[in-house]
């Protein structure tokens, strides 16, 4: 509904009046001359710019000791400045949710005992400044006040209403991505690990009168903000990957920054302003990689010059949302039948760990080995390293390829004499240098660390002694981080079927702590395999198979003290397999 410019004016001084403790004047039968004011303002300012004029003229003044009242901007202007002819200040107040107010002549001069005094004609020179971003339109008002009821005079021509434009930068965005149409939205949805980037178009307007000559754009998140939302910013910029281009044809990469208070800044190219000032458009893809935790995070974009002046702003809001689990996030894990043929499944891209795919067969012959074990993680991109020993006690190393169809390359001979070992085991990377290293018990219980070099030509060091009595134990699993302090961790099953986790310590001298009891009952299983995370929660997690053939899944924690929750049954028929790796 279109309010009119007196109508406006008069609803402006009821809802403010009754504000600040005064209510409009129903009556003035007392005043033998109807009191009149005038108000002229500037039509523009600019942020940051030269002040505007404000000029309150009061052409009839009351009879009665009255002062005059100034309301300035809209609810929350905090970067207005007032000051006089001379430059001085001119005192303001805030109330909140209302505008800027001032008041003048309110002081009791002649000393009556009552507010203000008897008005004279004539006019108060004032000037309005925007020291920051306010609102792009300033609505101002001047009322006369009857000073001994302490109320708004509400009779015509007792008060006048004026708008100021302030010119600033203005930023919009749309936003295309894949699957989920187009459009200005105050909201950009992220989807993590999506092949597809966020398309983000930033459009800036100066509607400044005089605009610096060049400004930047930079989308900031701040400490408090990060915090708030459970990010870190060291999280941020490494899971966030934007691309910017001038001219939506050719990209680059933006790299992010992190200032020393934990902020998050990313800062777009120079932009400048000519005469005709058209609109500056900028093109950013952003992707955000798999495992950035789903949320949302409130960013602002702002213009700014060389000095850090900003001249501009708005705020978005991005939703990072989980997306299906990518291969390269996802477990695989392969059994071998009793005709010597390997057969690969994979984890599900829906992340429930009982929909695993339809096997695929990898090949045949793999009868010939009486071990099979993972060296690293195994996962649906194809990644993961293995090694087998045959009859004869000969090692052979099966590097990865990244194809997932064909994931291991020919092998490679390791060397024999490796019959004297009663158990392999891969143990993942135990001394944090990225190359994965093997385990291996001998007929004494000796537990012996073979470093990996890297080198699938010669893949292992001279073995160093881990320490003995490992004889003890009927499985050894290894090859995950269970506790989700970045090292990799061993788990033992004893004869009498107690579970234990040996924590990695990060030290090839020492590499695991004291064992530490999980729980009994893990001699119902006759396979229990560490396949890393099947879930994408970031927690690796455990499969066992039992006596009859069940596959059961225990999720992980990520907690030392406790590291799997209640077991699900996820399939049967497992009993087919005599290894699982």
């Amino acid at each position: 509904m279109h309010i009119g410019r007196r109508h406006r004016a008069a609803v402006t001084a009821a809802v403010f009046g009754t504000a600040l403790g005064v209510t409009p004047l129903q009556s003035a039968a007392a005043e033998t001359t109807k009191p009149a004011l005038s108000l002229h303002t500037s039509e523009a300012i600019d942020v940051h710019g030269t002040a505007g004029d404000v000029d309150i003229t009061l052409t009839v003044p009351p009879e009665a000791d009255s002062y005059l009242l100034l309301t300035l901007g809209a609810p929350g202007d905090e970067n207005l400045t007032v000051t006089d002819d001379t430059g001085a200040p001119v005192t303001t107040h805030q109330l909140p949710g209302r505008p800027r107010y001032a008041e003048f002549g309110k002081a009791d001069s002649d000393h009556d005992g009552v507010p203000g005094a008897a008005l004279t004609p004539g006019t108060i020179h004032l000037h309005v400044a925007a020291d920051g971003l306010v609102a792009r339109t300033l609505y101002v008002g001047a009322y006369v006040v009857d000073g001994a009821t302490d109320t708004l005079w509400n009779a015509r021509g007792t008060s006048a209403e004026a708008t100021m434009t302030v010119g600033q930068a203005l930023l919009g965005s749309t936003w295309t991505s894949p699957g989920q149409g187009s459009g200005w939205q105050p909201t950009i949805p992220v989807v993590t690990g999506q092949a597809g980037p966020a398309e983000i178009r930033l459009e800036t307007r100066m509607t400044m009168r005089k605009p610096p000559a060049a400004t930047r754009n930079r989308w900031l998140f701040t400490a408090d903000e990060i915090v708030d939302k459970g990010y870190t910013a060291g999280q941020l910029a490494q899971a966030l990957q934007v691309q910017y281009s001038g001219d939506g044809t050719t990209y680059t990469p933006l790299p992010w920054v992190i200032t020393a208070d934990g902020s998050l800044i990313l800062e777009l190219p120079q932009q400048t302003w000519p005469d005709d000032r058209y609109p500056v458009v900028q093109q950013l893809r952003l992707k955000a990689q798999w495992g950035l935790p789903a949320g949302y995070l409130n960013g602002t974009v702002e213009t700014f010059d060389r000095s850090g002046v900003v001249y501009g702003s708005t705020r978005k809001t991005f939703e990072f949302i989980d997306g299906t689990l990518p291969a390269t996030a996802r477990a695989a894990f392969y059994g071998r039948d009793r005709a010597g043929v390997l057969w690969q499944y994979q984890s599900s891209p829906d992340r429930d760990p009982s929909h695993y795919t339809r096997r695929t067969q990898v090949g045949g012959g793999w009868q010939t080995y009486n071990t099979l074990t993972k060296l690293s993680t195994l996962k649906a991109d194809g990644t993961g390293d293995l090694a087998a020993r045959d009859g004869s006690g000969t090692l052979w190393y099966y590097k990865a390829t990244g194809n997932i169809t064909s994931p291991f390359a020919s092998r490679t001979k390791v060397g024999g004499g490796w019959q004297t070992y009663t158990m392999l085991t891969g143990a993942g990377d135990l001394t944090g240098d990225g190359k994965a290293d093997l385990l291996a018990r001998d007929r004494d219980g000796v537990l012996w660390l073979y470093r990996g070099t890297g080198n699938p030509a010669s893949p292992f060091q001279t073995r160093s002694k881990v320490g003995g009595g490992w004889n003890t134990y009927t499985e050894l699993i290894g090859g995950v981080d269970l506790t989700g302090d970045g090292k990799a961790d061993l788990l033992a099953r004893d004869r009498d079927g107690v579970l234990w986790l040996y924590r990695g310590t990060g030290n090839p001298a020492a590499p695991y702590a004291t064992r530490a009891r999980i729980g009994g009952g893990w001699n119902t299983y006759t396979r229990i395999l560490s396949t890393g995370d099947t879930t994408g929660d970031g927690k690796a997690d455990l499969l066992a198979v039992d006596s009859d053939g069940g596959l059961w899944h225990y999720r992980g924690t990520g907690n030392p003290t406790s590291p799997f929750q209640t077991r699900t049954k996820i399939g049967t028929g497992w009993a087919a397999y005599n290894a699982l790796i």
